[in-house]
């Protein structure tokens, strides 16, 4: 592990590879369906970001679109949303606070870096708000609103074990 790696950014690169191991989709194949999308992108810049788990969730919804992935039903309606693809990531981080609405985005920011967000509350406020997260961020904000959306592509035991694992690494 290097020192830009977390937890959050190892499983963030996880979930991309299982989208398209589930797929069957290589890269280069994943080029040519985000291209029909719209989406400009390189093999070699692509395949860097999925490896160290840097990447937008909005990218990772072009990639479930792009290869025709299975979407969570909770996101469904999210991800026919017009506008943009930051537009259909506040459509699910709004989808996921109306199981809980004594929960609000500044509550969800305390808890994501409570469980090892690198951002300030007010940042990670503004990036739920605007739909403008990281993968390993929408990873967090799934562990602390106990979503199993994902279910399909990561256990969520694997996530609530990164958050606990970041939770007793920050306590010693």
């Amino acid at each position: 592990m290097s020192d830009n790696d977390t937890p959050w950014t190892l499983l963030a690169s996880r979930v991309v590879r299982v989208v398209l191991a589930r797929q069957d989709t290589g890269y280069t194949q994943l080029l040519d369906s985000l291209t029909l999308l719209g989406v400009k992108e390189t093999e070699r810049s692509l395949a860097s970001r999925v490896s160290r788990g840097r990447i937008k969730a909005g990218v990772f919804l072009q990639i479930m679109a792009a290869t025709d992935a299975r979407v969570p039903e909770r996101w469904r309606t999210a991800m026919t949303l017009p506008g943009t693809w930051d537009d259909r990531v506040k459509g699910i981080v709004m989808a996921e606070l109306a199981r809980h609405p004594l929960v609000s985005m500044e509550d969800a920011a305390q808890r994501m870096i409570r469980i090892g967000a690198e951002l300030s509350e007010k940042t990670l406020t503004a990036h739920l708000i605007e739909g403008t997260l990281s993968l390993p961020e929408l990873l967090q904000f799934l562990v602390v609103m106990a979503s199993d959306s994902l279910e399909y592509y990561i256990d969520y035991h694997v996530l609530v074990a990164a958050a606990q694992t970041y939770s007793t690494c920050a306590l010693n």
